[in-house]
């Protein structure tokens, strides 16, 4: 390891105590290291914390300082970028984020000398199609969802997988989840949890007002189409697709289209523990 970028959201490390840190035991050893300051409501007003342009060729690592929210958003802005990102734990479950900065010396160390494994994480691509037209596009490392957006009632949605129809849901939504994102809204929703490096999603409905409606684990090459049906209450409309959170409003007729991304998330896991303790720890 010879060059590190960092990305840090200041909403969470106050007066870049911990980035300063990271920065000065790199420094001891002689590493190099760029900093990336972002403020973390960034993401609400331009959808983005940082750009690929940014990151020299040359780096070896991109360590992300907030939480599994900040790693998520930097891995969706970063997905061009073929470097491993690893994260540091400054919110609450960090799930994702595996550093803790208890001992984060100890962890930094065992990133220069090597001790790691790199896991390669798949993401989700979902199209939107508004009368036979592409309109919007994006990516998701944790899952995209469509749910309603507005007053609190149930969606009528048509799902089909690889153009075969699978289900009509009256649910809250649907979320389709990529074991990354099985541990997050997936798993508030009853749904399973998967084996990160796993080539599988699932779907998974939200509240469904469906007796028996259950998860449903896919291959990932298969292809997931979300019908918007005609809403009943069309003058309170209001249904969008999240992106990793992120909303892009949707209207009766809609369809997302979902499929396997063919970019990939690269993930740096320390030599420490396994997938079962990390469940153990962090799930109780």
């Amino acid at each position: 390891m010879k060059k590190f970028y960092i990305i840090s959201n200041e909403l969470k490390d106050k007066d870049l105590a911990i980035t300063n840190k990271i920065a000065d035991i790199l420094k001891e050893h002689k590493i190099m290291c760029d900093i990336n300051k972002i403020k973390g409501h960034n993401v609400s007003t331009v959808g983005r914390y940082t750009y690929s342009h940014n990151i020299d060729k040359d780096t070896d690592c991109i360590i992300v300082i907030g939480g599994d929210g900040t790693l998520i958003q930097a891995a969706r802005d970063l997905a061009d970028v073929d470097i491993p990102m690893i994260g540091v734990n400054l919110g609450h479950l960090g799930y994702l984020a595996e550093i803790e900065k208890e001992n984060l010396e100890e962890m930094i160390l065992m990133i220069i000398e090597g001790n790691y494994n790199i896991e390669s994480r798949i993401m989700l691509y979902g199209s939107i199609y508004r009368d036979g037209k592409k309109i919007y596009s994006n990516i998701a490392l944790n899952d995209i969802v469509c749910a309603r957006s507005g007053a609190i009632r149930v969606i009528d949605l048509k799902v089909y997988v690889n153009d075969e129809y699978l289900k009509l849901y009256s649910a809250d939504g649907v979320i389709i989840s990529t074991p990354t994102g099985s541990t997050a809204y997936n798993l508030s929703a009853g749904g399973p949890i998967l084996q990160p490096g796993a080539d599988i999603i699932v779907i998974t409905p939200i509240c469904s007002h469906t007796l028996g409606a259950r998860s449903i684990v896919l291959s990932a090459n298969s292809n997931i189409s979300i019908e918007i049906c005609e809403d009943r209450h069309i003058e309170d409309n209001g249904t969008g697709v999240y992106f990793d959170g992120q909303l892009y409003p949707l209207l009766p007729g809609d369809t997302i289209k979902i499929e396997k991304s063919d970019r990939q998330t690269k993930i740096m896991k320390l030599n420490r523990m396994s997938f079962v303790e990390v469940l153990h720890n962090k799930m109780n």
